[in-house]
Parts: C-alpha cells; sequence; structure tokens
C-alpha cells in the first residue's frame, strides 16, 4: 500500500521530522515571492514588472496566498493530501513565473532563471516523467515569451529561438542530474534507514539479553559512578544502582584488578543476607570516554556447576574405593569375628573390638562417599518451610523433642528439593545435639530478609560453641573434631545448599554455634 507521495515520488516526512525537501522549497517560494513584491513597491519607478504592472502586482499576490495556503496544509497533520496536490503546486509556480517573466518584459528582464530552481525542485520532488514534465514546462514557457517578445519587437525571424533553447536545454540537463542524485541520495537513505532498523534490532536484542541474564552487570566511568546496571545486578545490592557511586567493595577490588588484572578478586557480599558473588572486571572502551564493565557471578550457581564435574570424579574414586578397599576391609572384619570368638583374654577383645570399629568407621566414609556420588540431582520445588519443619520434628528422638524448638508459625516459602533439605537439617541438628553435650538446646528459625528477601534458616545452639581455627575448616572433607565422626556431614550439607543454588555458612554466635543457609528466591526456576 502506499501513501500520497510515494505516487509523486517523494514520501511524507515521518513525525518529528521538521525540515524536508517539501518545507524547504515553500520558504524558498515564500521568499522569493515577498522579494520581488518588496522591490517592486520600494521603487517609485518600478523596475520589476514595468511592462504590464497590474499582471505583476494580481500574479505575485495571488501566488503567495496560494503557497501561504499550501505551507499550512503542509505542516497540518490531520487534512487530507491529496498525491495530485505536489505536481499541481509545481506546475502552478511554472505558470506563475511565466506570468511574472511576460510582466517583468520577457526573457531580457532576467527572471526566467528563477524557473531553474523550479526545474530542480520539481524533480527532487516529483522524479520520473512528472519532473521531466515541469522541464518540458518551462521550456514551453520560455520558447513562447521569447516568440512573442520577438513578434512585438518586429524582428525579422521570430523563430529564432537561439536563448530560449539554451535554457531549455539547461531544464532538462539539470533535471537529468538532479533525478541521478536523488535516486543515489534516496538509495542511501533507504540503506541507511535498513541499517538503523537493524541497529535498532539488535539493540533490543542484547537489551533483552542484558535483562534477563542471571549474571548482574554494571557499568561505570572513571569516576566511579554507575552508568548502566541490569536487574541481576540491582537484586544483588538490593536497589537500582544505576546513577549511584561504585560500592567500597567493588571499588577495592577494582583497584587490585588494575594493580594484577591476572588474579581473581576474592569474593564479595553486598550485605549479610544478600549472596556470595564474584566480581569480574572488563575495559569498555568507547569512541568518546573509557569505561569499567563488572560482571557480578553468584558464587552459589558457579558451585553448583563445579559440583557436576566433581560428582562425576567422586563417582570414578568411589568405585575404586569400593572394589580396592571394601573387599579387603570384609575380609578384615570376618577374621575379627573369628578371632574374638577364640579369644579368652579381655584385653584381647578389647583390641579386636577396637579393630572392628574402625574398620566400620572406614565402612562408613566409603558408604557416605557412595552416597554422595550416586546422590540424584535435585528435584527443587516451592515449599512451605513450617511443613518441612514438622515433619522432621515428628520423626524426631523422644529424648531430644524437648530440648528442640522450632519456629512453626511463620510461612516462609522456598523452592528446594524436600528430601536434601530435610537431610540438611536433620544433619545440622544431629550435629548440635551431638557436640552441644546432654544439657544442650537447639533452635531452628527461618524468615525473609528484608532487602534481599531471600529466604533463611538458621540452626543454632547454646552449646560450647566452634573456636576460631576450627571454624576455617568446617566445610573441608574429612575434618572432624568428633571421635566416632568421618568429616563428611557438613561437607555433603554445603554441596546439598549449592545444588539448590543456596548457601550454607557459619555465622558468629554469643553462645553456641549458628549455621545459616540463605536459600534462593522462591520464584527463581533452576536449571
Amino acid at each position: 500500500m502506499t501513501t500520497p507521495h510515494d505516487q509523486a515520488g517523494l514520501p511524507w516526512p515521518p513525525p518529528g521530522q521538521r525540515w524536508t525537501p517539501v518545507r524547504i522549497y515553500n520558504v524558498y517560494r515564500i521568499a522569493i515571492a515577498s522579494v520581488l513584491l518588496i522591490l517592486h513597491y520600494t521603487h517609485q519607478q518600478p523596475s520589476l514588472g514595468q511592462h504590464l504592472p497590474l499582471l505583476f502586482e494580481f500574479t505575485m499576490m495571488a501566488y503567495l496566498a496560494l503557497i501561504l495556503i499550501s505551507t499550512v496544509l503542509e505542516y497540518s497533520e490531520h487534512l487530507p493530501r491529496p498525491h495530485w496536490a505536489q505536481p499541481f503546486a509545481l506546475i502552478v509556480d511554472v505558470i506563475a513565473l511565466g506570468l511574472v517573466v511576460h510582466a517583468n518584459g520577457g526573457l531580457e528582464g532576467g527572471l526566467a532563471v528563477l524557473l531553474l530552481i523550479t526545474v530542480a525542485a520539481g524533480n527532487i520532488l516529483l522524479r520520473g516523467r512528472m519532473g521531466f514534465l515541469i522541464a518540458a514546462l518551462a521550456t514551453l514557457t520560455v520558447m513562447y515569451e521569447q516568440f512573442y517578445f520577438a513578434t512585438q519587437s518586429g524582428e525579422r525571424d521570430p523563430f529564432s529561438l537561439t536563448e530560449s533553447g539554451l535554457l531549455g536545454i539547461a531544464f532538462f540537463m539539470v533535471s537529468v542530474i538532479i533525478q541521478q542524485i536523488a535516486t543515489r541520495l534516496e538509495r542511501s537513505e533507504s540503506i541507511a534507514a535498513d541499517q538503523q532498523v537493524a541497529l535498532d534490532r539488535l539493540e533490543a536484542l542484547n537489551e533483552q539479553i542484558v535483562r534477563r541474564m542471571r549474571t548482574g552487570i554494571l557499568v561505570f566511568d572513571r569516576h566511579g559512578r554507575i552508568l548502566q546496571s541490569n536487574p541481576s545486578a540491582d537484586n544483588a545490592f538490593a536497589m537500582a544502582m544505576s546513577g549511584q557511586p561504585l560500592p567500597e567493595p567493588l571499588q577495592q577490588r577494582h583497584q587490585a584488578w588494575r594493580q594484577a588484572p591476572h588474579i581473581l578478586p576474592p569474593p564479595l557480599r553486598a550485605s549479610k543476607q544478600s549472596p556470595e558473588l564474584s566480581a569480574r572486571f572488563a575495559p569498555l572502551d568507547t569512541s568518546h570516554e573509557q569505561l569499567t564493565l563488572v560482571f557480578l557471578e553468584d558464587t552459589a550457581r558457579i558451585a553448583q556447576e563445579a559440583q557436576q564435574l566433581n560428582l562425576a570424579s567422586l563417582g570414578r574414586l568411589s568405585a575404586t574405593l569400593a572394589h580396592e578397599i571394601r573387599n579387603p576391609l570384609s575380609a578384615i572384619n570376618h577374621a575379627t569375628e573369628l578371632l574374638r570368638e577364640d579369644a579368652g583374654d579381655d584385653s584381647d577383645r578389647r583390641l579386636l573390638d577396637m579393630v572392628r570399629t574402625h574398620v566400620q568407621r572406614v565402612d562408613g566414609i566409603i558408604s557416605d562417599v557412595l552416597d554422595l556420588s550416586r546422590r540424584p540431582r535435585g528435584q527443587a520445588q516451592r515449599l512451605v518451610l513450617k511443613d518441612v519443619l514438622a515433619e522432621i520434628a515428628a520423626t524426631c528422638h523422644e529424648n531430644r523433642k524437648t530440648r528442640l524448638q522450632m519456629d512453626l508459625a511463620t510461612d516462609t516459602e522456598l523452592r528446594f528439593d524436600r528430601g536434601q533439605l530435610i537431610q540438611i537439617l536433620d544433619n545440622l541438628i544431629g550435629n548440635a545435639f551431638r557436640h552441644g553435650g546432654e544439657q544442650v538446646r537447639v533452635r531452628v528459625t527461618h524468615g525473609v530478609h528484608s532487602k534481599t528477601r531471600l529466604p533463611w534458616i538458621a540452626v543454632s545452639d547454646d552449646g560450647p560453641g566452634i573456636g576460631e581455627e576450627q571454624a576455617r575448616h568446617l566445610f573441608e572433607p574429612f575434618f572432624t573434631t568428633h571421635a566416632k565422626g568421618n568429616g563428611l556431614g557438613l561437607f555433603v550439607c554445603q554441596q546439598l545448599c549449592q545444588a539448590n543454588q543456596a548457601s550454607l555458612s557459619h555465622e558468629p554466635a554469643d553462645r553456641g554455634a549458628c549455621f545459616m543457609i540463605t536459600c534462593a528466591h522462591p520464584d527463581r526456576q533452576f536449571q
């Protein structure tokens, strides 16, 4: 479907575009008509229109009125624009200028050159045959003027149209040249418009990708002012970061990165409740300023990806352990049982019991490693935490129920694998009773952080607590302070949390020990 100006050769200007060829030509016509009238009336003996002054005055006034009406129509967005409006206006221009040339005494007056501008404008605005029609009308006009005044002056050969012929050739040459230039400019404008559409499409695509990325992205200038941020970065700091100064932890890591770009800076936390973030920097050079790009990765998600590789390695290791260690352990355990039956001395039985205990401990370590490597992929789902806690409380030993306090009144929702969450909480509660002493009291609380809106679970006790040196190695595999422990409990809990994009940490407490689980947002979909 074409618009009226498409048929004439030039599209109507898009909204917001003020200066177009049509509007510029209207301004030119108003200026020419006004100047000619002023020159006509400012001299006592008019230098313009001296041949037929009344025709000159009437033509210029009517022409100026038509131009003003045409300009009003051009700037109006609600009035209809017929497809013949522009060709008709240019034909009127040729007729009006022809009358002006006639009233001024023909070609000798010098005003015929104004037709050259009209021909050029006609070939810009109309193109093709319509443009050549304007050139033909202008040529016929000047030929008629030369022929008419030649007959009036009594020349012997009124058909000697040399001057008008040269003007006609000029009109057609201008038409050809202008149309070639206009066609090239239109083609270039079309290519530029297509490229602009492609750039706009690419910009919109990039914006959607950046907005949907789970990686936080910040762009800041050399003064440390954040220019752009995506929703993931805003959520990490629980505020809109665009326009804000770069946070102090990021400033420190940026300085360290500039001094040693090959060294990965340590993780950071925007607050105690926010997840741990890994910051990576990259220069972003533009044509007029130097910017810096920051990528903020949730270390829990990175650890989840790394865990898949660890599980594959553990699978191969566990197969070797099962084959190479369990068979000799079975033989040792069987031999110990036979020796114990024949042992007559209590000291010998105690030694054999010690051997059997350690054999069982090694077998338990192997079983835990096998369970860890064979653990199926978690099926995270939206849970109401108090229902999970009620299930744990129902299966708790009677001796511990009186010393276990759970918050069953708050409705905290989170996204977690139900079986893995029960395993983690059972392990943490069991560790608290095991290491806290016979009178220890354990408390399980939960809620949602006010800034990050992330759910959290805290398991605390009033026991002797954990020393500073021990706290550094809590989540290392095979580290234990209990004689009968194998050191895999907290390690497994941490792995299970990471598999559900949660984090497990030991929090300082005035009394006893406190372990905090910070979960992902319940609306977040895991991949």
